[in-house]
């Protein structure tokens, strides 16, 4: 059973073996690892995507020289102009989907770098790290 090692930390996880005569220790010491990074949720499923709140599209204050404040709105992605401030509730909301999006993606990572090419080829396409768990 060969290992492979993940990370600075050198957490150590064993390949699954193609045929899953080792599934309970690998099962065991995957999620021990994950647990290790503080992302086992995103294995058990309880770690959800965060979700976006009412403000989300885009939307972003205005506060001209000695005015008021107004509300600009620009596309998600899309860079708004300069001089607007970004609203607050979406600002924090993008901070933290960009949290869970790497927690994602380290997940997704630790379970295909440790499976076979071929059980890989079957779940690459699921669209979180619990679906794939």
């Amino acid at each position: 059973m060969s290992s492979v090692k993940l990370g600075d930390d050198y957490v150590r996880v064993p390949k699954l073996d193609v045929g899953g005569s080792n599934w309970v220790l690998y099962k065991e010491r995957l999620t021990w690892a994950a647990d290790a990074k503080g992302l086992v949720g995103h294995l058990d499923g309880t770690s959800a995507e965060p979700v976006a709140p009412p403000s989300s599209a885009g939307t972003n204050t205005t506060a001209p020289v000695g005015g008021t404040a107004t509300v600009a709105t620009a596309p998600i992605g899309v860079t708004p102009d300069p001089g607007t401030v970004p609203d607050p509730a979406h600002a924090a909301y993008q901070l933290e989907l960009a949290g869970w999006k790497k927690g994602e993606a380290i997940v997704k990572q630790l379970i295909a770098s440790t499976i076979p090419d071929s059980l890989f080829m079957k779940v690459r396409a699921k669209g979180t790290a619990h679906a794939i768990w």
